[in-house]
């Protein structure tokens, strides 16, 4: 009970703080009497607060966690506001200094548990991991004398991440060669956020997957490559083509940065606007550009967000490029972090983003920010959110959340076998197989499909599929009914008929899974060689390739 008063005072001694510096940084706005409402609303939220934190932690008929129920506090406060604004405890504030710093102290390899093992999906060159020796397939048995079986894969990460310096000893089994132990000196592994650059077919490609501190410079050494490349092959770029799928975002400088190499100084890249007058903030590029010429084109999918929504929307409206693909994620929010005691923190929602033309980033969904307690003030809509913009060449372009493509171009979906298949590690571990057999780096696909059905057969591999599932579950509440035998007859039937549906799925998909079998063991010998292989059947590359090498259709989009 007295720990419990302890807390307590130190939790109304920051709700204090908290009310105190409410009191201090009103918006200066607001007149007197809205602020003291502001101010008596707070105060009346804060005690009702702490003494209901009281209570709980005081009363509740079960033991709790003090700072669990702390943390829940502010978690049901932050939930109705929107999806990004959270609470960073001490783990979660370091990895997202991690992923924006596209650094952390560790050996530079890539795990993934597989049939109940740890394995190294991939090994980044120049760092402690690939300097002695090991491979992509190595199973890791042991990390420090600690033996990994059942271990969950963060608890495996948590094992190998550490401080730079500190010795990491590794035991791992390896096909043809047993038992190997590593003992290495952890490093601050920083990673580039360009996952992949070179010409392709003649056109510059650069694959990036986050915007980080660096990202500039990796962009920028994407290009100066691309260059070298294209001065040894005799011929300059027909293009460059920017991929931004499945990019989630980062930092605003980043983008703002990256945009630069590619428009003239001192254009608008992003606005973004706040609660507050004074919030209210445009960027511009402060260098000259290192491409400004060569055709562009940026690939984007539904899962570009944010400030790969930023390059996109500023390169469409300074009509510098074309966007393909599909409209992109609309996460226009600005997250400020706020560093908070006992090195949490806040992500703080404090603006939304404009592209140059206007277009909030933003995809407002009616009632997505909804709770049973309305938070937020309700604001009015122009509209049905479409409302139309001009480019800087006067083109219309279109508001409503996210970024409209120039051309749409809808990536076909994967097979849910071939999805099974790559989620269970099966396409993998057989790739581990034939190149631990002799299958050289180009086998043939058609080939590799008997082995393959052999392989999964001896993993007891199966797969059922969704509608199959849903039967099963129908199943299992299924008391007989009143049809007694009748109704089993045309359940079996119906079994029957799913598993003929499912048995002609898995024959459908077997083309698409010989080649991703082929690019998988490709993969092993020559990462850089199975990205080629993979864009060479990507229908966003060949369309971006298409336009680029047709200077008047390029011409009538940005110009029509």
């Amino acid at each position: 009970m007295k720990q419990h008063s302890g807390d307590h005072r130190l939790f109304m001694a920051c709700a204090a703080a908290l009310v105190i510096v409410f009191h201090l940084y009103s918006p200066p706005s607001l007149s007197a009497k809205a602020a003291d409402d502001r101010y008596f609303s707070a105060v009346k939220g804060i005690e009702l607060l702490g003494d209901v934190y009281r209570e709980v932690a005081e009363n509740y008929v079960d033991t709790l966690s003090i700072s669990r129920l702390s943390y829940s506090a502010i978690d049901g406060m932050l939930e109705p506001l929107d999806p990004y604004t959270v609470f960073l405890d001490e783990e979660q504030s370091r990895e997202l200094g991690e992923l924006t710093n596209s650094q952390y102290a560790g050996i530079g390899i890539t795990i993934a548990s597989i049939e109940g093992s740890i394995f190294v999906t991939s090994v980044e060159k120049g760092w402690p991991a690939a300097k002695a020796g090991m491979r992509v397939g190595d199973r890791i048995t042991e990390i420090n004398g600690v033996q990994l079986k059942k271990k969950s894969l963060d608890r495996v990460r948590e094992l190998i991440k550490g401080n730079a310096g500190v010795p990491l000893a590794l035991a791992v089994a390896r096909r043809n060669s047993g038992h190997l132990t590593f003992r290495l000196l952890r490093e601050e592994i920083r990673l580039s956020t360009v996952t992949f650059s070179g010409l392709v077919d003649g056109f510059g490609y650069i694959g990036l997957e986050s915007f980080g501190t660096r990202s500039f410079e990796d962009v920028q050494k994407a290009l100066a490559g691309i260059r070298e490349e294209a001065a040894h092959s005799g011929s300059p770029p027909k293009g460059i083509i920017l991929d931004l799928r499945e990019n989630p975002g980062g930092l605003l400088d980043a983008a703002v940065d990256v945009t630069s190499l590619f428009v003239p100084e001192e254009s608008p890249v992003v606005s973004i606007r706040g609660r507050s007058a004074g919030s209210t903030k445009s960027y511009t590029t402060k260098r000259p550009p290192e491409e400004s010429d060569i055709p562009l084109a940026i690939l984007i999918n539904a899962r570009s967000a944010s400030a790969a929504e930023i390059v996109s929307g500023a390169v469409q409206d300074l009509d510098r490029g074309i966007l393909i693909g599909e409209r992109s994620f609309g996460k226009g929010l600005v997250q400020s972090v706020i560093n908070l005691p006992y090195d949490s923190a806040l992500k703080l929602t404090t603006a939304k983003y404009y592209t140059p033309s206007g277009r909030l980033i933003q995809k407002e969904e009616n009632g997505a920010l909804a709770s049973a307690r309305d938070v937020l003030t309700p604001r009015k809509r122009d509209g049905d959110g479409h409302e139309v913009f001009r480019t800087a060449a006067k083109r219309k372009v279109y508001g409503g959340g996210g970024i409209a493509p120039d051309i749409t171009v809808e990536a076909p979906g994967e097979s849910a076998y071939l999805d099974q298949l790559r989620y269970r590690g099966m396409l993998f571990l057989f790739s581990l197989e034939q190149a631990a057999s002799g299958v050289g780096a180009s086998p043939d696909s058609a080939a590799l499909m008997p082995a393959f059905n052999h392989f999964l057969e001896n993993h007891d591999f199966s797969y059922r599929s969704a509608d199959q599932k849903r039967f099963d579950l129908f199943m299992e509440s299924f008391d007989g009914g009143e049809g007694g035998k009748k109704s089993l007859q045309v359940l079996e039937a119906g079994r029957d008929e799913l598993e003929r549906l499912r048995k002609m799925e898995v024959a459908g998909a077997a083309e698409d899974v010989a080649v991703a079998l082929r690019e998988e063991i490709v993969r092993l010998c020559d990462p850089k060689a199975a990205r080629r292989l993979e864009l060479a059947r990507d229908p966003l590359f060949r369309k971006a390739a298409e336009v680029l090498s047709a200077p008047r259709q390029y011409a009538r989009l940005l110009r029509p």
